[in-house]
């Protein structure tokens, strides 16, 4: 599927944006339903990894090489966590895109979310979790 397509069916989840010069990923995280993504992982992890590829486009044309991300976690329940789908996430991301996140922000981190944030946290490379930032 092409990226319009896959926007159109999971942007209330992922959204990119212009700001400040830089593309920017907005992720609603509370809008993860997995029930639905069930069978669909790579098509979710290929319209994320589109989606980084846009936002990196968009901070090209205003001359930067990095884009952000901002994850909003109000809400969010163990019910909108996958260790598997965050894996597979992950791995794509970082075989496919090198140094090109300027920094994750990560907001209305509760004690769910931190300790989701546990789990993952041996998953990602150093660099990446050095540039997560809990708001």
């Amino acid at each position: 599927m092409n990226y319009n397509t896959l926007k159109e069916k999971y942007e209330h989840i992922a959204l990119v944006k212009e700001y400040n010069n830089y593309g920017n990923i907005c992720i609603y995280a509370k809008n993860i339903d997995l029930k639905k993504l069930k069978n669909k992982h790579n098509e979710f992890i290929n319209y994320i990894y589109l989606s980084c590829l846009e936002a990196l486009q968009i901070s090209k044309k205003n001359k930067n090489t990095t884009y952000t991300v901002h994850v909003y976690l109000e809400n969010v329940t163990m019910k909108q966590f996958s260790l598997s789908l965050f894996k597979k996430l992950n791995k794509k991301l970082e075989e496919n895109t090198q140094d090109v996140l300027n920094v994750c922000y990560l907001y209305n981190a509760t004690t769910v979310t931190k300790k989701i944030f546990n789990i993952i946290s041996p998953f990602l490379n150093c660099d990446t979790r050095k540039k997560l930032v809990m708001l």
